[in-house]
């Protein structure tokens, strides 16, 4: 796996194997948001954006036996791995996997009961995001929901790191999006205010915070360190100060020494915004 985790698609960070780490990382407040969203059994269920497939065993278990889920992704290899994974379900209900784009998505009008995007909004454009949007109302029945989950990365906060280094990475990350016009992976607190300016009801909004203290569980210890050599693979490429880089660089070769030291702490804050049509 290369630092970077990109898929066929082009996205870094959104390999199945990283997201596997960061779910399995953050579950129990994973599952809280998920089951905040309200989705009834028997519902009719898209996961757009569906990477891996992390979501998928809490959706078949809401939506039980008499449900329905599409699951969508850019990936082909996301696909056939949720595939796979849908084929370990116990009692799933009818399932589909599509290859596709959230922007033009592959369903009747008035399809679904919910629509669920989680970690996708963060790829878009602002152009795009109205298409997206568009196009969840589109395949949603009267009455059905839109949930987004989404990062606020202004939050992430990595202990030990010196903060005023850590301060200077994120923001040499975040004009990085800006550059490429795409919404970023702080664009979780702007969802509300987004979606409702795209004519949604906003009908619920929530943050969640996920906070890890030393000593790391393993799936943290795992996923940070993935996420460290990550952030060191693209420094490089941000104008920062000469004693910056050496930082990066000397913890790409040493993670495990940050991560194992007894005031580490990993943070992270998202939020879920849920919709009615």
């Amino acid at each position: 796996m290369s630092a970077r985790n990109e898929t066929s698609a082009g996205h870094e960070a959104s390999d199945a194997g990283w997201l596997d780490l960061h779910f399995e990382s953050s579950r129990p407040e994973y599952e809280a948001a998920f089951l905040d969203a309200g989705i009834r059994p028997g519902w009719s269920v898209l996961d757009a954006g569906c990477g891996g497939g992390s979501f998928l065993p809490l959706i078949s278990k809401a939506v039980g036996p008499s449900g329905f889920i599409a699951a969508l992704d850019l990936a082909p290899e996301n696909i056939a791995r949720v595939e796979t994974l849908a084929g370990t379900l116990s009692q799933p209900p009818e399932n589909a996997a599509h290859i596709g784009s959230i922007l033009s998505l592959p369903f009747a009008n008035a399809s679904f009961d919910c629509v669920w995007s989680a970690n996708v909004m963060q790829y878009l454009t602002p152009a795009e995001f109205g298409l997206a949007v568009g196009e969840a109302k589109r395949v949603l029945k009267s009455g059905g929901i839109f949930a987004v989950k989404d990062f606020d990365s202004t939050i992430l906060q990595i202990l030990p790191i010196d903060r005023a280094l850590f301060a200077r990475f994120m923001a040499a990350r975040l004009q990085g999006f800006r550059d490429r016009g795409v919404l970023g992976t702080d664009c979780g607190s702007t969802l509300p205010t987004r979606l409702r300016q795209a004519g949604l009801e906003v009908i619920r909004r929530k943050g969640w915070l996920v906070e890890r203290w030393a000593t790391a569980p393993r799936f943290t210890h795992d996923y940070v360190r993935d996420l460290l050599a990550y952030f060191a693979s693209v420094a490089p490429s941000y104008a920062l100060p000469d004693a910056d880089q050496a930082y990066w660089r000397e913890l790409r070769e040493r993670p495990d020494r940050l991560i194992d030291d007894p005031d580490f702490c990993y943070r992270e804050f998202f939020v879920v915004a849920v919709c009615r049509i």
